[in-house]
């Protein structure tokens, strides 16, 4: 990988620590300081995703054009630099395993399942020791190309503890519809009938999550941690734009 020589002016005391961790390091400053950013940026972005695949319907394998929709799913995952998927599966789980096993090109596949599944909040709660960063998690029926690197920057600047990207449709009665107050989400109409939905923006089935929500998830479903967050206001909307398509609609 090339290089390129920058000067960097820093205070005197930042410059000691940085020599000192150098010295225990047996490096140069110029690696300790590209190796501290190189950390910093990483932290900062996105490396793993989980994705709900359960339910009865095995909605995540039903092909669309030419491969399942959980395929379509990764391959924006991978195009995102997203290292690692969390596969939630259901009684599904052998199909699901047998066809893509432990690596999706790139990216590194874990299982996680549920001989009973009991929703989206109790699988989520199974893999609390397996995650220690921010987060995506995604609906394993649900296309879509959300911009994880803007969506994250949305979430940062909100200092979200969820954020949930949204999406607009014409007839939003059969969904739950967020009201906003510019990007804080106050909550969700459920099915509202035509003139008195708030907006016609929906969950996309995407969310940026962090690990301290795990402290707040119950064994409720999915929506009512977003209800509880929306209280608090803890929970953000991202407006998205781009493509989307559900599979259980």
């Amino acid at each position: 990988m090339s290089k390129k020589r920058v000067s960097l002016t820093l205070e005197e005391e930042l410059v000691e620590k940085i020599d000192a961790e150098a010295e225990m390091n047996n490096v140069n400053r110029s690696k300790q300081v590209e190796a501290m950013i190189r950390g910093y940026l990483d932290s900062r972005s996105i490396k793993t995703a989980v994705i709900f695949c359960g339910g009865e319907e095995l909605l995540s394998m039903e092909e669309w054009k030419g491969k399942p929709v959980l395929a379509h799913i990764m391959d924006n995952l991978e195009l995102q630099d997203i290292q690692r998927a969390i596969l939630l599966t259901g009684n599904n789980r052998s199909e699901i395993e047998d066809h893509f096993g432990s690596r999706y090109h790139s990216m590194n596949l874990e299982y996680v399942s549920e001989e009973q599944p009991q929703g989206k909040a109790a699988a989520l709660k199974k893999v609390r020791k397996r995650i220690n960063a921010t987060f995506i998690a995604l609906n394993g029926h649900v296309i879509s190309d959300v911009d994880l690197e803007d969506m994250l920057e949305v979430h940062r600047d909100e200092n979200s503890l969820a954020t949930i990207a949204l999406t607009t449709v014409e007839d939003p009665s059969q969904y739950g519809v967020a009201k906003l107050k510019g990007r804080k989400i106050l909550g969700f109409k459920e099915k509202p009938t035509s003139g008195e939905e708030p907006s016609r923006l929906i969950n996309a089935g995407t969310y940026l999550l962090e690990p301290e929500m795990f402290d707040k998830l119950g064994d409720e479903k999915l929506e009512d941690l977003f209800a509880q967050l929306s209280d608090t206001g803890e929970l953000f909307g991202y407006i998205y734009g781009g493509k989307w398509k559900d599979f259980s609609q």
